[in-house]
């Protein structure tokens, strides 16, 4: 990789905003007494963006705005009906990858108290542009 993060012309940003532990109520779960109840699950977001910009012109903005971003997957959760966290994961992704513009993210959805014997059971994935 040559320097400034270029290779072969195309450049690798690198650059990501986080949101770690995101809890949010939602409908999750297979068994017809979790339909009737709400769950709470933890979210880890890591969003590919430019930081760049940002950072020379030090206004707000210029940055992704993880509050939009936070708000964006309540609003989801709350009307949700998936049963799989598997479901709530991969649109939640896409969803992101569309609505923000974001070039990759990678998500992590916990299910706190699914096997009392773990602290959570989850899924993890990445998506990008070009799974759109």
């Amino acid at each position: 990789m040559a320097l400034g993060g270029i290779a072969s012309g195309v450049e690798l940003m690198g650059d990501c905003v986080l949101i770690k532990g995101l809890r949010v109520p939602t409908c999750i779960g297979v068994h017809a007494w979790e339909r009737e109840i709400r769950q709470e699950l933890v979210l880890d977001i890591k969003l590919e963006w430019n930081n760049r910009l940002p950072a020379a012109s030090d206004n707000v903005r210029d940055c992704l705005d993880y509050t939009a971003v936070s708000d964006w997957i309540m609003h989801y959760l709350a009307q949700s009906q998936a049963q799989l966290i598997e479901t709530v994961a991969e649109q939640i992704a896409i969803g992101l990858l569309h609505q923000f513009g974001v070039a990759e993210v990678s998500l992590t959805v916990k299910k706190p108290g699914a096997v009392p014997q773990a602290d959570w059971v989850g899924v993890e994935l990445t998506r990008t542009q070009a799974d759109l």
